[in-house]
């Protein structure tokens, strides 16, 4: 069309990554069995990633409930927000 590239952002790993993310990469790959693709991309702003990390952690545990119509409104905002047609 108009010759528009959007930039992405190179998902870190390994040594590039830093220690932090690297300790959070192995553990979400022991609970989760294999790497994910966000964390690798959060790993360029580790203070974001483990505000993510501690934020699923604490939702994951089960004392604290959120309402199947939150969740539901929740991923209508974010699929209208990035654009998802559904």
């Amino acid at each position: 069309m108009g010759g528009v590239t959007m930039s992405r952002v190179r998902s870190l790993k390994g040594w590039e990554a830093g220690i932090l993310a690297r300790i959070i990469q192995r553990l979400v790959r022991f609970a989760v069995g294999c790497e994910l693709n966000p964390i690798k991309v959060q790993a360029h702003f580790s203070r974001g990633m483990v505000a993510s990390f501690v934020s699923n952690a604490i939702l994951d545990v089960g004392r604290v409930a959120v309402g199947k119509d939150l969740v539901e409104l929740v991923r209508i905002r974010v699929a209208s927000r990035n654009g998802c047609p559904f």
